[in-house]
């Protein structure tokens, strides 16, 4: 059955919303953290601050209007953080949300996505989501600029589904990254630039001095919720990344994109190398 779109009245304000994924299992990283779930893991150069901690605050600070927890693997590790922080009062936690994805997790990034449509119906279609893997470290700085696009461009954020890059040296990824990583191939049509897919790639396979690397935020109008939701009960797909390359392939779906300062960081924590790495360094 396909969800439809519904139109509430223009008296409802815009809002922007945070989804954050804490689902996956984090293969990579589990010998080190076996019964851990990545985003509840301690970042020592962050004073011992979890990942998740870490972006629910600053997304609080830049005042968003909602968060919702997507969890799966060891989520009732995380819904008892949560339920806990709760419990102390801590300011602005009632905005904070979890949505268990049941089995959903195991099918791929895509299903856990798609367990949102869960709590679709609290929702308008004036908001704006934004997508956030829970186990990765963003700067204040980086979420701040894609904020203050946003509020500058938000009429164009709410008509189109949004992606982010920085434009990387490749030789400043060589020496970390040991395993692949995502970029864009992008097209540019009346001054504006548009995605023409994302793309998995072994850094040390590619011959270009620059590259646009993917910057793992997703900004989705409602309306596209629910394209993303219908198009994934009828396809064989299983992650996010796939189901935009088919949307704009197979569908006609424009997909915009917008450079992020290179000054604006986040890491990826997808092995122990990398929070090794993270530890020492500042960041991708």
């Amino acid at each position: 059955m396909e969800i439809q779109l519904l139109l509430p009245k223009n008296k409802y304000p815009a809002r922007r919303i945070a989804i954050i994924l804490c689902a996956g299992k984090g293969t990579r990283i589990k010998n080190i953290f076996p019964s851990i779930p990545k985003p509840l893991i301690k970042i020592q150069r962050l004073e011992e601050e979890l990942i998740l901690n870490q972006l629910i605050s600053n997304l609080l600070d830049l005042k968003i209007d909602q968060i919702e927890i997507i969890i799966g693997h060891l989520g009732s590790q995380i819904e008892d953080h949560i339920r806990s922080i709760k419990r102390n009062g801590k300011k602005d936690y009632t905005k904070v949300s979890i949505i268990d994805s049941g089995q959903e997790y195991k099918k791929g990034s895509l299903f856990s996505f798609l367990s949102f449509s869960k709590n679709l119906a609290k929702y308008f279609s004036r908001d704006l989501f934004l997508l956030f893997p829970g186990d990765t470290i963003f700067s204040k700085e980086l979420l701040k600029s894609i904020f203050n696009l946003i509020s500058e461009k938000g009429a164009l954020f709410r008509k189109s589904p949004s992606i982010f890059y920085h434009n990387t040296k490749r030789d400043d990824l060589m020496s970390d990254l040991q395993h692949p990583i995502s970029i864009l191939e992008t097209f540019s049509e009346n001054n504006e630039f548009f995605l023409e897919k994302i793309v998995q790639v072994d850094i040390r396979s590619q011959n270009r001095d620059i590259i646009k690397q993917v910057v793992p935020i997703l900004s989705f109008p409602y309306k596209f919720i629910i394209k993303m939701v219908n198009e994934g009960n009828k396809r064989n797909i299983t992650s996010i990344r796939d189901m935009i390359n088919f949307l704009i392939e197979s569908k006609n779906q424009r997909f915009m994109v917008h450079e992020l300062s290179s000054k604006d960081r986040f890491y990826d924590i997808d092995s122990e190398k990398d929070l090794i790495n993270f530890e020492k360094k500042d960041g991708q």
